[in-house]
């Protein structure tokens, strides 16, 4: 059971590594596009994955401000 999830997962990572080259490969465009393309999208799955992370610090930034505000 586990070797056959291992096999589908492994097979789908040598399928998207062959279409991720030929595309690269296959791309006549200028690379600063795709550079930008793919520094957006893991600024996006970085945010995502750290989400709760993200919000405790921007809430705790905002405590703290009305707390000075109110101690001012």
């Amino acid at each position: 059971m586990v070797e056959a999830i291992t096999d589908k997962i492994m097979l789908g990572y040598f399928k998207a590594k062959c279409k991720v080259m030929s595309f690269f490969e296959d791309e006549t465009g200028e690379t600063n596009i795709i550079a930008i393309i793919l520094l957006i999208v893991v600024v996006i799955a970085m945010a995502v994955i750290f989400r709760k992370q993200i919000a405790n610090v921007i809430n705790s930034l905002f405590n703290r401000v009305n707390n000075d505000i109110s101690n001012f």
